[in-house]
Order: C-alpha cells, then structure tokens, then sequence
C-alpha cells in the first residue's frame, strides 16, 4: 500500500510522543536568550593592481596536449597542416632553405598548438625515416631560428619519447606460427627503426645546437643502464631483442657525434661491457658484443 502527500502531512495534526525526562532537562539549560550582535567587518579591498598568481597551465600544456597529437600525427585534415606535411615530403638539399621559410611562414601564421603538431610531424618524420635525419634537423633549426619556441617543442617531445612513442616494452620477432605474423613483424620492424632513428636524430639535434650534450648524454646513461641490467641475466629472446636494439642504439650515436665528452663516455661505459667476464654478461650475444665493439672502434 502507498502512501500519499495528503496523508504524510495529515500525521502533522497526530498527538505527539512525549520527550524522554533527560532530554526534556538538557533542552531546557540551552539558552534562549538573542546572541549577540557583532557587526559584519568590512572587506578591506586592496587597491593596486596585484594579482596572486594563478598555477599556470602552460607550464605542461605541450606534455597534455602532445599525446593526443602524436596519436593523429598522419591526419591531414587541416589544410595548412597537409601543405607542410607535402613540404616535410619533398624537402631536400637543394630545396631545404625556399621550403624552410614556406614552412615558418604558415606556422606564424597560427597558433602554438599547431606549431606543436608541426613539431611533431618533423620529429616523427626523421625518426620513423631515419636517412631523412639531418634534414629535418636543419629544418628544425631553421624554423627554430626565426621561431625559437620550436625548440622548446622539439625538446618536450625529446623527454616524452619513450611515453609518446610506446617504447617502454620492446617487442620481439613474432613466431612463425602466429595468427597475426605479418602485422608483428611490421610493428617490430617499426620499433627498431624508431629507435634508430632516435638515436640518430638526438645527434643531429645537438650538432645544431637544438639540445645540449647534456640531453643526449642523459638519453645515453638510461641506455646504458637498462642495458647492463640486461647483459647479466641469462640469454631470452626478449633481452637479446633489447640488447640488440641499445647496442645499435649505441652504435648510431657513436657514429655520427662529434663530441668529445660523448665520445668519452661511449668509450669508457663500452670498454666496460666489453672487458667484463663472459659469465658476468650472459645475455649479451656474439651479434651485439660485434656491435658495440664496432661502437667502440669510432669513438677512440
């Protein structure tokens, strides 16, 4: 049976249950005297142009924004976008300045969110081609001359990449058998060209002046440092599929760096994988040992 509104209200009017004694007593101590008065106190208002300052959401807004643009980086739907993503295609050596100063005009021309998209179209262009390296990063130089904020984009991307570009797991090559070969084999071919491409591109980056030794050579301590947790447990093909990717990683850096400082470290850090006890390093493989002693090779 439901109850009505009428009848809820009707229970008003009912006789009502008398208060235990003890409660009856404690209501009657309350007071029942008015409170006080006390007047409200005026705001006292300041008068010069001070403002607090506020937590400021372009301290990390290219970190939020970059992992929803790396993720669409190939669409093209924006029509000045698609012009610099066909100038990024057809840039080369003799058409790198004219295309260059096409590309910084239409990024002026917009606002910092798409000169981040551009940013990342150009890291992810000499990245997943990596022969296209060293011109995107004279391009990247000469946009960010003319618009020093590409370099700060450029080095967002540089400290995400790992995040960005989903590299924290290494894939390794798929079993003959698998349902799904030919896609594996594509994705892991893509990973290993990312990483070299990287590797490549960071030194690019910093014989321009674009990043500081000190980025590359952080990027190479955390290298090394997975890498040598790596070589001492026993041999899988997981860890020789990541100790092959470092030790290219490695190589690629080695080649092309002109810096003595790295150059030091490459070959203080390699001479010490290389010297240890074979029974201390069991994961590193005869394949990667050749490598890294071709590393080692350039950089004395």
């Amino acid at each position: 049976m439901s109850v009505t509104i009428a009848q809820i209200y009707s229970v008003r009017f009912n006789p009502k249950l008398a208060l235990p004694k003890i409660i009856q007593d404690n209501i009657a101590k309350l007071r029942i005297s008015p409170a006080t008065y006390r007047p409200a106190r005026p705001i006292q208002r300041q008068h010069n142009n001070y403002r607090p300052k506020q937590p400021s959401e372009s301290e990390n807004w290219r970190e939020k924004a970059l992992v929803d643009i790396v993720r669409r980086v190939k669409e093209r739907e924006d029509p000045e976008y698609s012009d610099i993503f066909s100038i990024f295609n057809k840039v080369a050596v003799a058409t790198l300045e004219k295309l260059s100063k096409d590309a910084v005009e239409k990024i002026k021309a917009r606002d910092e969110t798409f000169r981040l998209r551009i940013a990342t179209l150009l890291f992810d262009k000499a990245i997943t081609q990596h022969a296209y390296a060293f011109l995107m990063a004279d391009m990247a130089l000469r946009i960010a001359t003319v618009i020093p904020e590409m370099k700060e984009d450029i080095q967002a991307q540089i400290s995400m990449f790992p995040k960005l570009y989903n590299l924290t797991e290494t894939l390794t090559y798929p079993h003959g058998l698998d349902s799904d070969f030919d896609n594996k084999v594509i994705e892991w071919m893509k990973q290993k060209e990312k990483r070299k491409g990287y590797a490549k591109f960071m030194v690019e980056l910093s014989l321009r002046g674009l990043v500081t030794e000190e980025c590359v050579k952080t990027g190479l301590q955390n290298v090394v440092s997975q890498l040598k947790q790596l070589i001492a447990q026993p041999k899988t093909d997981q860890i020789d599929e990541n100790v092959g990717q470092f030790s290219v990683f490695l190589y690629e850096t080695a080649k092309l760096t002109k810096s003595h400082i790295l150059k030091a470290y490459l070959s203080e850090t390699l001479k010490e994988i290389l010297e240890s006890p074979r029974e201390w390093t069991p994961g590193l493989s005869a394949r990667c040992r050749f490598k890294m002693e071709d590393a080692f090779k350039l950089v004395q």
